[in-house]
């Protein structure tokens, strides 16, 4: 007899989770502000490959963890969270349910966050890259 499939896992919506979905609004209306002033999607692509990388990192540390095996250390998850891969990292946590209770990990992950936030909105700004001098 096959074994049995485990239970659905059900992944709340938090406070966490929704703040993390609002927090995309603005990368999201930054680049495509940047791909209509110049043209290029150099900014979405590298964007999208950095959180690719940094969700497929959450998913094979859970499964490292789930199988007591060497893990990804925090530094280098933080680390592509940095490089701009925190969109992936955020979809990763809540959709393995991975590093969601650990607060000595969720402060340094919000800062990133939070850093990030100031930089698209300097971008959207046109404050960053030259961008205000195309928008005069």
């Amino acid at each position: 007899m096959p074994p049995a499939k485990p239970p659905h896992r059900y992944r709340p919506v938090t406070l966490a989770t929704a703040a993390g979905i609002f927090s995309l609004v603005l990368p999201t209306v930054s680049i495509l502000r940047i791909y209509f002033l110049t043209g290029s999607i150099i900014v979405l692509g590298y964007t999208c490959a950095v959180s690719s990388v940094s969700f497929l990192l959450y998913g094979y540390d859970k499964m490292q963890a789930r199988n007591e095996m060497w893990r990804v250390k925090e530094t280098t998850l933080h680390t592509f969270e940095l490089l701009g891969g925190w969109p992936g990292a955020l979809a990763g946590m809540h959709f393995f349910q991975h590093k969601t209770r650990k607060t000595a990990y969720q402060v340094p992950f919000w800062v990133i966050i939070a850093g990030w936030q100031f930089l698209w909105y300097a971008a959207w700004r046109g404050d960053w890259m030259g961008l205000q001098k195309t928008l005069l």
